[in-house]
């Protein structure tokens, strides 16, 4: 598509993303869904100006608009939803550098659009409709209600589990990243007794992600070892993501076996880049793994069809119950509450090695290419070779085996094409 890619409109600010982007989205999107929208933005610098811009689109289509300033991606689904809005809008480029921005879609129902959805407002925003008579207004909202429910669905899941949803006592290092997470998650854990301690508060929008939050978490794991911290967690920009320390950095698979044995998940959701580690043990305890595609509209649709209530990938994205997204601080909680009830399991995975390399997704096309993964498959257990839907890299991914060698064949191949 022209505009859209796996996880909505993504780009570096000023070029793949503008203001001129930003309105005819807005317009594309009063065009397509009417009514009235929510529209969050996490700290980039940015942000306001793309923000202003979208709005600008939305209102002169004809639809209201309820902004929620800065707020998480997870924190504007459960807006748009509870606001009983037709569309609901994030501004942020979640994991990605300070300089992209980016703008991801939810349905009324708080979950990402389909890829149908994406097409009609890809041919709005190149074929502007009329609006619908009298410009729309804009409203201020409040995100307390989305911290409340936080607060109320961390203890529900761990009272459903027989466990008691109190932090009391906990000290917890919170990471960030200079992102939406900054005093969402902080208030939530302080709420229910953790002790608090908040790393880079003054990093914002224009260090969002740089060596800190999910992406770097070294920083976060070496400041809990060194402080004595129970728990370390950190998030990415727009806190879908999260990465946890205790005594160690967990594999994002662990997590989401501690998170199976919280919400009682006898179908978990995870994908082709899942630990076969994990299917093993969830098998184990009378649960099974079913795989969707990368990304967690992907994740979500599948626990639609198998009416599960936990997905996730091992990046650190987890969708928890009636969740329609990742969201990195009720997952944050449900572990923190388990660490404290009767601690974390361990998940010894299968060798795995993961490469991202700069060429062109054209190649994966080429003969050569599909020859070196034929023959890293013969070495190798499980071998996933695919195009990054939000950075310009091929991932290859080789599990179980000879990993390192399956990886070179494939790396090799796709650089001398």
């Amino acid at each position: 598509m022209k505009y859209f890619g796996t996880d909505g409109i993504r780009g570096i600010y000023g070029e793949g993303i503008t203001e001129d982007v930003a309105y005819r989205a807005g317009r594309a999107l009063a065009s397509l869904f009417s009514g009235k929208g929510v529209v969050g933005r996490d700290t980039r610098t940015s942000g306001p100006s793309l923000e202003d811009a979208l709005i600008s689109g939305i209102t002169d289509g004809g639809a209201d608009v309820i902004t929620v300033g800065v707020l998480s991606t997870p924190g504007v689904s459960f807006m748009t939803r509870s606001a009983k809005a037709n569309f609901g809008v994030a501004i942020s480029a979640s994991h990605n550098p300070p300089e992209y921005n980016g703008l991801k879609v939810f349905s009324s129902d708080g979950s990402k659009i389909t890829v149908g959805a994406e097409e009609a407002l890809e041919y709005y925003m190149d074929n502007t409709g009329a609006s619908c008579g009298a410009k729309g207004k804009r409203y201020t909202g409040s995100s307390g209600i989305y911290l409340a429910s936080l607060t109320e669905d961390a203890v529900n899941f761990a009272e459903k589990s027989g466990r008691s949803g109190r932090l009391d006592g906990l000290r917890i290092l919170v990471d960030s990243g200079g992102g939406a997470a900054h005093g969402i998650a902080e208030e939530v854990f302080r709420v229910l007794g953790a002790n608090v301690t908040s790393l880079c508060l003054s990093c914002k929008g224009e260090c969002i992600n740089v060596r800190c939050g999910a992406l770097h978490p070294d920083g976060m794991a070496e400041t809990a070892r060194r402080g004595g911290f129970d728990l370390g967690v950190a998030f990415d920009g727009d806190a879908d993501r999260l990465v946890i320390w205790q005594n160690r950095l967990l594999d994002g698979d662990e997590v989401m076996l501690n998170l199976a044995s919280v919400v009682r998940a006898k179908t978990v959701v995870g994908t082709v880049m899942t630990n076969s580690a994990l299917e093993r043990v969830l098998a184990e305890k009378g649960a099974r793994l079913v795989r969707a595609s990368v990304g967690d509209r992907s994740v979500y649709e599948i626990m639609q069809l198998c009416k599960s209530n936990l997905g996730g990938e091992p990046s650190g994205h987890y969708i928890i119950g009636n969740a329609r997204t990742g969201d990195g601080v009720l997952s944050a909680l449900v572990v923190s509450s388990l660490y404290l009830s009767e601690g974390l399991q361990t998940l010894h995975l299968d060798p795995r090695k993961m490469i991202g390399v700069s060429v062109s997704p054209s190649v994966l096309a080429t003969t050569r290419a599909n020859e070196a993964v034929r023959q890293a498959k013969r070495i190798a257990n499980r071998v996933v070779v695919r195009p990054s839907g939000t950075e310009p890299i091929i991932r290859i991914m080789a599990e179980g085996g000879d990993v390192d060698g399956a990886v070179e064949l494939v790396r090799n191949a796709l650089v001398n094409v």
